[in-house]
């Protein structure tokens, strides 16, 4: 006999739904999430037992405190539930959880609890740190733009005498708190990029990564930081629709009704299009298979596309194989990375 426990997780609480093989729930339970608690009340559901949750920020902590308590643990991706969640309620959540974990229904999301996996937390607080900062910066921008007055480049964000150009004073007060914003916010990413770089020492493989073209060395912790282990992968089909960079056909009756985009991991999906933005800038190989599909008839956006599923693929091999990068790899493609 086999218990399935659905787990909806917050901050303060944590709610319970036990449901047995026939589909039939034996048990709800709610406490606070605190967790000797969690495990004592885990420890206290008998014989075979199954556990998913959705992913969250506790995702990382519960795998850590849960995952040897149970037979099978699943951490799942909560925008595939939509559907389920008709009605809201946390009880719900938790039995809809138990109820697809019985009928197999769920895609795990990857959790180990390795240090690969801590890198995470380290480059996720990097990318707030980024975004707030696109965020302010365009902020002070739109200022100037208000204003009818030029705002390009780099310039503008290091000079503060341009604000004195604003006509009016509330403009000017709300320009100047916004710079001070942006100066803390870039001296708080660079304390994030020496603390990346420090913890990229441990990892061979970061270095392995930062020869492709294309990735630096922030770059190239993002996509261990993601991936973590790259034999979860069976291909790099699998891995390009993990990343988002390929789309799926879509057909009924026998004819093509369309195409849809896989729905993928955004971080990798933004690292491997930047790299192919950045190579394609140089002489390399990556810019002469681009010329070779562009020759060929190719469209632009499609032979970008196949540089970011390049680069994805040669970042994947790798990983897997701990074997340095190779540029005479890249010219040696599958036809279907071209369309």
């Amino acid at each position: 006999m086999t218990n399935y426990i659905g787990m909806d997780a917050h901050p303060s609480i944590c709610v319970f739904s036990v449901v047995d093989s026939k589909g039939v729930e034996t048990a709800k339970f709610q406490t606070p999430t605190n967790g000797a608690a969690l495990v004592e009340y885990i420890r206290s559901i008998k014989v075979t037992k199954q556990l998913v949750f959705e992913e969250c920020e506790l995702s990382a902590w519960l795998f850590e405190i849960l995952h040897g308590e149970v037979d099978k643990l699943i951490v799942c991706n909560p925008a595939r539930n939509v559907q389920y969640k008709r009605a809201k309620t946390d009880k719900l959540d938790a039995k809809n959880l138990a109820l697809l974990l019985r009928g197999g229904y769920l895609t795990p999301i990857y959790h180990d609890g390795s240090k690969t996996e801590q890198l995470r937390l380290l480059i996720s607080g990097y990318q707030d740190i980024v975004d707030t900062g696109v965020s302010l910066k365009n902020r002070y921008k739109s200022l100037f733009r208000k204003s009818g007055l030029p705002a390009r480049g780099d310039k503008v964000y290091t000079d503060e005498s341009l604000l004195k150009d604003l006509p009016r004073p509330d403009q000017r007060f709300v320009g100047h708190g916004l710079y001070r914003l942006i100066e803390s916010t870039e001296a708080e990413r660079e304390k994030y990029c020496a603390a990346i770089k420090s913890l990229n020492r441990r990892f061979r493989e970061i270095k392995l990564l930062k020869d492709i073209p294309g990735i630096g060395e922030i770059q190239a912790a993002k996509i261990l930081s993601q991936v973590i282990t790259a034999e979860r992968f069976k291909d790099k089909h699998k891995f390009w629709s993990y990343c988002g960079l390929v789309r799926y056909r879509q057909e009924s009756a026998g004819k093509m009704c369309g195409n849809k985009r896989a729905w993928g991991n955004r971080v990798l999906k933004c690292v491997f299009k930047m790299a192919a933005k950045s190579a394609l800038t140089g002489e390399n190989e990556f810019r002469q298979l681009y010329d070779e599909l562009r020759e060929k008839g190719t469209n632009d956006r499609a032979a970008r596309n196949a540089v970011s599923r390049k680069i994805a693929a040669i970042a994947l091999s790798l990983l897997k194989h701990k074997s340095p990068y190779d540029k005479a790899r890249v010219l040696s493609r599958d036809k279907e990375e071209a369309v």
